[in-house]
């Protein structure tokens, strides 16, 4: 019965993914044992770590480091999967602290998922198990708080209903966007801001950058060659136009890696783009002024339908929705057009199923939302689900 609550099977592909790459964030690793510790403050002995990021900064990556490294508990919440109701989190975690403190209850009550009163008695029962064979604190890793639900919640409760106390010893690390309203109100909070002009965040991403040039020399090498610059000098570019962004990072260093970006469409590793958002502007600009009907009629409508769905989804699944819109795309192209974006989408292999996908990265999403638009695929999506009803003729009575 518990087993069905459990999400950590589900999030173990995206800690494995998040975590390959990774490297520094000490800086704030030692922050939150400071806290977790009590060396920061003796007063501070339960309550909240939130770690504040502009995305694409690494918040994902940092909570699934923790998770890796220490084995906490753990809830993401993923927009792209629908993964984002305070039902799930709930559930999940619930459901682990039955498991992890071998706490005497069979099943969930069907009130668990309602408030936070269940999740705030089991919290109660751990510590008890938890003081009794020296494994306090209890931590628990929330991710992207900003993105969890919050449409239907009672004037001045929490996102995800976290509660605003919880017992000494349990201490919650919880992500989210610097500048979004993400409703935590709590009676003990510790904030970790990471700074993305930071000295000790560009340290990082210098880091970054060196570990990658150094696992890829040889092709990076040829890169510094062609465009006539030394190591330190592309070094020091890459750092400034990233402005402290990590995504930023994953696409342009790979780019480079890969000859996307070479002399004949840069004059000088100085022309970057700078940040994150007009690097996103410059590769959509690009890819269409390859080929402009291609793009149209095949790049554009099957990435921005990933973008529109809410949980990762098969090849078949897409031929299903662009079908009364753009009948052209079949199997073949739908998997000819994830070939040329694997970059920017993640694939998952469920059991024996097919490969699903979906984007990559909110802050593309976000992108193509903000820039391009998804309204007409998300109505592609709808219209695929209205014309199953019997009697209903979406053409009809769903323009697009």
């Amino acid at each position: 019965m518990l087993a069905q609550h459990l999400r950590v099977e589900q999030f173990r592909s995206l800690v494995k993914e998040r975590t390959q790459d990774f490297v520094g964030r000490e800086f704030v690793f030692k922050a939150i044992q400071d806290f977790l510790e009590g060396s920061s403050n003796s007063d501070f002995k339960s309550g909240y770590v939130v770690i504040r990021g502009e995305p694409g900064i690494g918040k994902t990556a940092l909570a699934s480091q923790l998770v890796k490294r220490y084995g906490y508990l753990h809830h993401f919440n993923i927009v792209t999967q629908n993964i984002r109701s305070p039902r799930d989190f709930l559930a999940d975690i619930c459901a682990q602290l039955v498991v992890r403190y071998q706490l005497s209850h069979g099943a969930l009550p069907s009130s668990a998922t309602q408030d936070s009163g269940f999740l705030s008695q089991l919290l109660g029962e751990a510590v008890e198990v938890a003081r009794a064979r020296d494994l306090l604190p209890i931590v628990i890793v929330v991710d992207a708080l900003d993105e969890a639900e919050d449409t239907g919640l009672a004037a001045g409760a929490n996102r995800l209903f976290l509660p605003a106390a919880v017992p000494e010893g349990v201490f919650f690390i919880l992500t989210t966007r610097e500048k979004e309203e993400y409703r935590l109100s709590v009676d003990r909070r510790r904030d970790i801001y990471i700074n993305d002009r930071g000295e000790q965040n560009l340290a990082d991403v210098r880091l970054y950058i060196e570990t990658f040039f150094n696992q890829f020399r040889e092709k990076m090498m040829a890169r510094l060659i062609e465009w006539r610059i030394t190591e330190d000098e592309m070094l020091n570019a890459v750092t400034e136009k990233s402005q402290g962004n990590f995504m930023y990072l994953v696409h342009v260093l790979r780019d480079i890696r890969d000859g996307h970006l070479t002399p004949t469409n840069l004059d000088s590793i100085y022309d970057l783009p700078v940040g994150l958002k007009e690097y996103y502007k410059r590769h959509w600009r690009f890819m269409r002024e390859q080929d402009a009907p291609r793009f149209r009629d095949y790049f554009e409508p099957v990435v921005c339908i990933l973008a529109s769905a809410q949980e990762p989804v098969p090849v078949s699944q897409l031929v299903a929705w662009t079908q009364s819109r753009w009948p052209h795309l079949e199997t073949t192209s739908i998997r000819e057009v994830i070939r040329v974006w694997r970059e920017f989408l993640d694939e998952e292999r469920p059991g024996q199923g097919p490969p699903l996908y979906r984007i990559y990265h909110t802050s593309f999403r976000d992108f193509l939302r903000e820039e391009v638009g998804l309204t007409p695929y998300h109505d592609a999506i709808v219209l695929t689900a209205l014309n199953k009803i019997p009697g209903f003729f979406g053409s009809a009575n769903l323009p697009m």
